[in-house]
């Protein structure tokens, strides 16, 4: 027992000891030199990151890996820090800022989620499905697969932003419940089992996506999302492509989403529409967001020009275009002293991807009658560019009526037409959001100043 009692004195003494040498060595080391981890901000990305997102919108961006933010049965990936950086530059550029121009400072910064997560890989389901984003108790978001994002990959870059709108209007909904007439108009088909449901039957049945099908809630989400990150013309042709019954239930949730904004939120949904289009189309050049490739897909049968219409008086329209159409107006009214016919506009008829008809519609008094006029047309769904010919007049009524003004025609618009190499683009970049969906136009690809567009319709 004293032998035990001796040894535990001296292993005390020896330790006391040891401790006593250590506390009395001077230690030539910088600490501050291994504390490269520190999570308040002591890097160039967490000072930008402090500056643009935690001063000016009080949101917390967690980057650096936490098992907290995620559920225990997921494994995901630390974030690369280098595309932290780019992911938050995307959600400042395609979903704060616009929310900021369109809602206001005050809303903007009062319902943005306050934690924005970030991991590097995603989040995969049981049933094979990956998770992109989540949001949660409408306070903070979660961002997966940063890792993978590039941007300068437009799809990419576009895919994350929908992501991101979508999340952002379940919090929206939490804040203000969605529409109980959203939810009946297709009740009946909601499938919880989304991932077996082929894309073409979800259009059919009035949904953006398959994954739009499992229950309401998503559905509203994945409708404003896809109207506003994938645009208007995205939507039409999904509309136009679905059965009568699937084209109407979409345009009724369409109707919807816009009356929720609106009304419900006090957020014009056309205004906001139209300022992330313009980051999709113009920063982001977004492919599948460009007039161009609608017209490729010959989505816009028509494109109406009258120049009568006080639209051109506020936006403008080229010198070139303005003399080419009052010149064949002024020689239509000079065709009959007792018609005295009147130009009421020249219509662009787009019958397939390469026939097109120019018809000017002329009325006397009582009566309107169309004259046509045949072309063919080329275009490059990436560039833009048009080329515009001439060939033989189809037969008909509409073709003899046009016969009447030959030569005026000739020398107007056929000239100003056929005598230039035009690009496509959406015109006039003035055109405020009511009509922002609905014109288009070309620019002589030499000389953007000299441009014509006019209102887009569906149908011929």
């Amino acid at each position: 027992m004293k032998k035990n009692i001796f040894k535990t004195l001296s292993f005390i003494v020896l330790l006391t000891m040891m401790i006593s040498c250590r506390n009395e060595e001077k230690l030539n080391v910088d600490l501050t030199k291994y504390n490269i981890d520190n999570p308040v901000a002591n890097t160039e990305l967490d000072a930008w990151l402090k500056a643009t997102f935690l001063d000016e919108y009080n949101m917390d961006v967690i980057y650096r890996y936490s098992r907290y933010f995620y559920d225990n049965d997921k494994n995901v990936a630390p974030s690369n820090t280098a595309s932290v950086r780019p992911q938050m530059q995307t959600v400042l550029d395609g979903f704060i800022l616009p929310y900021r121009k369109v809602a206001g400072v005050t809303f903007i910064k009062k319902n943005v989620p306050k934690e924005w997560v970030m991991y590097g890989s995603g989040a995969y389901q049981t049933d094979g499905s990956m998770i992109l984003a989540t949001a949660s108790a409408g306070r903070r978001v979660t961002i997966y697969d940063i890792n993978n994002f590039d941007a300068t990959n437009s799809s990419l870059v576009v895919g994350k932003l929908k992501t991101i709108h979508h999340e952002f209007t379940h919090i929206l909904n939490q804040l203000v419940p969605m529409p109980a007439d959203f939810q009946n108009i297709t009740k009946a088909t909601y499938n919880a089992t989304w991932t077996t449901v082929a894309d073409a039957t979800a259009r059919d049945n009035g949904y953006v996506t398959p994954y739009a099908s499992s229950e309401a809630v998503e559905d509203f989400a994945e409708t404003t999302s896809h109207l506003l990150v994938f645009g208007q013309a995205w939507f039409d042709a999904r509309a136009n492509a679905s059965t009568v019954a699937g084209k109407a239930a979409l345009k009724a949730k369409e109707a919807s989403v816009v009356q929720y904004f609106t009304v419900n939120l006090g957020v014009d949904f056309r205004k906001l529409q139209q300022e992330i289009q313009n980051v999709v189309r113009n920063q982001y050049k977004y492919a599948q967001a460009s007039f161009p490739y609608w017209m490729g897909q010959n989505l816009f049968k028509t494109m109406t020009t009258n120049l009568e219409d006080g639209l051109y008086t506020a936006n403008g329209i080229s010198t070139e275009y303005a003399t080419a159409y009052n010149n064949l107006k002024a020689a239509i009214l000079a065709y009959s002293a007792t018609q005295k016919y009147h130009l009421d506009y020249v219509q662009m008829r787009f019958e397939s991807t390469t026939i097109l008809t120019v018809r000017a519609a002329f009325s006397n008094a009582t009566t309107q009658y169309f004259g046509d006029y045949s072309f063919t047309y080329t275009i490059n769904p990436t560039t833009g560019a048009v080329v515009f010919t001439k060939v033989a007049n189809g037969t008909g009524t509409t073709f003899t009526n046009g016969a009447l003004f030959t030569v005026p025609f000739t020398n107007t618009i056929q000239a100003y037409l056929t005598g230039n190499n035009f690009t496509a683009a959406w015109l006039p970049a003035t055109i405020n959001a009511d009509n922002f969906n609905n014109f288009g136009g070309f620019y002589v690809t030499s000389t953007p100043a000299n441009y014509f567009y006019g209102s887009l319709g569906q149908t011929l």
